[in-house]
């Protein structure tokens, strides 16, 4: 899929990472995505947001979504590999919004606003690239896809210990999208925005249905802290693709957190 034409004509340029250069965006050419929704507690989800000015996007007043989003990366410009990003879709800054409208408008535009709370990996130049450029929150971990007939598990584990486990159904591949991640990270009083582009030929979704996904969960730390924001059951709203590209951008835009001023250069 190197040849498609959502690559064609990508400028990239070389960024140096301790003396390694990296090009940028970071082009993901085959991947394997599946994304669950699960509804949580506002006021639980504040809570791991970095700042007051950051607000989570409500689905009913008090009732706000925590993402789990599963990757498996066959071929990328840093190699295959797998990931998974917890996530916090919110409002940056916080601003005025009204309960479900901002919640159905990310998902019938897919253009998503998310906090990264968590993203582990399963290679050393994604957990370094990640840190280096992004500030993301990432730790090496085992990440295992198992295909079950119609179904797909994906387990998450640190040095042995399960994190969770995500049971899903493998949604119809019935239609194509395009889609954009706005992803934030925060770290040392600054907010740093990166965008991620994609499309997805090959695509699946559910809103509101019955039971999509399950999430089991172990006693890791980051197992208590998911546990605590009182999760839905069951996941009724998620994504599933297969052939999916995406194209991983530089930060482009940096906040002081508590004054909002954007930070130049």
């Amino acid at each position: 899929m190197r040849d498609d034409e959502f690559f064609k004509d990508t400028p990239r340029k070389p960024l140096d990472m301790e003396g390694e250069t990296i090009e940028f965006p970071v082009l993901y050419y085959d991947l394997r995505t599946i994304t669950a929704i699960f509804t949580a507690r506002s006021s639980k989800l504040k809570k791991l947001l970095p700042h007051p000015n950051c607000k989570p996007v409500e689905m009913l007043p008090g009732v706000g979504m925590l993402g789990v989003t599963c990757f498996e990366y066959y071929d990328t410009s840093i190699g295959p590999y797998n990931e998974i990003a917890i996530t916090i879709p919110m409002k940056f800054p916080a601003g005025f919004q009204l309960p479900g409208w901002e919640a159905l408008k990310m998902m019938l535009t897919k253009d998503f606003f998310v906090y990264i709370r968590h993203l582990p990996v399963t290679t050393e130049i994604a957990l370094r690239a990640g840190i280096y450029f992004w500030n993301y929150p990432k730790f090496l971990s085992e990440i295992i896809f198992e295909d079950r007939g119609d179904k797909l598990e994906v387990s998450l584990k640190e040095k042995g210990e399960l994190i969770l486990k995500l049971s899903a159904r493998k949604l119809p591949l019935t239609t194509s999208s395009k889609f954009v991640f706005h992803t934030y990270s925060y770290k040392d009083g600054v907010v740093m925005h990166a965008p991620v582009e994609g499309w997805a030929p090959k695509f699946g979704s559910v809103t509101l249905g019955r039971g999509f996904a399950e999430l089991e969960l172990g006693e890791h730390p980051i197992s208590q802290e998911l546990r605590e924001l009182k999760l839905s059951s069951v996941a009724r709203t998620g994504f599933y693709g297969e052939g999916t590209m995406t194209k991983l951008y530089d930060p482009d835009q940096r906040w002081k957190a508590d004054t909002l001023e954007l930070i130049s250069g």
